[in-house]
């Protein structure tokens, strides 16, 4: 009778990420599960190299994770043909039309869908194809940008509310669904609002919850300028930090990150090369 290989986490210099060995995709149980949910929580980022698993092979193991969350994407460019709860980005065109979404956008650092009322838990990112070079994702811990505050910048987002509009995305787009407001001052649009400091529904532990973008971004009950410094200088914590964690992709990698407590963001890359990815991703609670 053949052992089972106990999984295992080999964590990254970066603090940020763990790659789990031993993980078969093709024979695994709740145990197995278990030991996933686990490393995910405690690092954050979690990756499955060159695990060459199949669109169905993720599909049923994201569904251990939650609930299936449908990004607006996927209900333009970025659906998938047969398995509706996958987002393809994907940079390749097919009859002069892109065959997926976000090809060579989302380069800066954000969370995802954080102007949702309900931003989801976890993504799970698997690696299609990949360009000769460029196209690295960047990864760290809001969890660490918290804890790492100096005492004056923990005492000014204690129990502080961030405003997020909703209406238009990054690239100054209108969202699926909106309209153009009426009125110039964002404050006024439709939006979401969130705590400045998260607490982890499952670990307990407390985040800074930045969302994607200082544009559109309001602390609320603070002045703008008030609230444009300091938000200013918390994205400047955040980001310059040395614990971050570069994923270099080979085809077939699998990234895994807790949407709740990370941020990341991506290189951009040649253009003429092919760049594709399917993404699956799973609910969470509402910021608390």
């Amino acid at each position: 009778m053949l052992t089972k290989i106990r999984l295992r986490a080999v964590q990254h210099a970066s603090n940020v990420c763990g790659d789990i060995e031993g993980f078969d995709f093709n024979d695994y149980d709740a145990d197995d599960i278990a030991a996933v949910r686990k490393f995910w929580l405690q690092y954050g980022v979690v990756r499955f190299k060159k695990a060459g698993i199949t669109d169905a092979q993720q599909v049923q193991f994201s569904r251990h994770f939650g609930e299936f969350v449908i990004h607006p994407k996927q209900l333009q460019e970025g659906g998938h043909p047969t398995h509706p709860e996958i987002l393809v980005i994907s940079n390749a065109m097919k009859d002069g039309k892109p065959s997926g979404a976000m090809g060579n956008s989302e380069a800066t650092w954000h969370t995802d869908t954080w102007f949702y009322e309900r931003p989801p838990a976890g993504a799970i990112l698997r690696a299609v194809a990949v360009p000769p070079s460029g196209g690295d994702t960047y990864f760290l811990s809001t969890y660490i940008a918290y804890d790492t505050l100096p005492a004056p910048l923990k005492n000014a987002v204690d129990g502080r509310q961030i405003f997020f509009q909703n209406v238009y995305d990054k690239t100054g787009k209108l969202r699926f669904g909106k309209s153009t407001p009426k009125s110039q001052d964002f404050r006024e649009w439709s939006g979401i609002v969130h705590p400045l400091v998260r607490t982890h529904g499952e670990t307990g532990r407390k985040a800074l919850y930045l969302g994607g973008t200082t544009e559109g971004a309001w602390i609320v009950g603070m002045s703008r300028d008030e609230s444009d410094a300091l938000l200013a200088e918390l994205w400047d914590h955040t980001t310059n930090t040395k614990h971050i964690f570069v994923q270099q992709w080979d085809e077939g990698d699998i990234m895994m990150w807790d949407n709740r407590c990370t941020m990341h963001r991506r290189d951009s890359f040649d253009p003429a090369s092919i760049r594709i990815m399917h993404r699956t991703t799973t609910s969470g609670e509402r910021p608390v």
